[in-house]
């Protein structure tokens, strides 16, 4: 019997990504782990990961300086881990707010982002 359960994704508001748990001896066999599924065959293997919350700063733009809001974020990370927020390096651009706003500020940035 194979299982399948979602894995942790900070980047949405319950901090699961959003497969199903099922266990079947027909479960999908295309379940990729960056699609947000993870396939086991042990008993009990497809237990949900254990989140708790924190807060980020969501941020605004205008002109050419970005600023962080009095409204807070409540974020998701894995239990017993830090939870990282994003910051706006001077680079961004109005084309990059999905990234520090919402749940985009959540999570560490990518090495590649504004």
């Amino acid at each position: 019997t194979k299982c399948l359960g979602p894995i942790f994704d900070g980047s949405t508001e319950t901090g699961l990504s959003g497969q199903v748990q099922a266990c079947a001896a027909t479960a999908d066999a295309a379940c990729e782990e960056s699609a947000g599924c993870k396939s086991c065959t042990e008993d009990n293997c497809n237990t949900l990961p254990e989140v708790e919350d924190y807060m980020c700063s969501s941020y605004t733009l205008e002109d050419t300086t970005w600023t962080a809001g009095n409204t807070k974020v409540t974020c998701k990370k894995a239990k017993g881990t830090h939870g990282e927020c994003k910051t706006p390096k001077e680079t961004a651009v109005a084309g990059d707010a999905s990234k520090y706003t919402a749940y985009g500020v959540c999570m560490k940035c990518a090495t590649d982002d504004a």
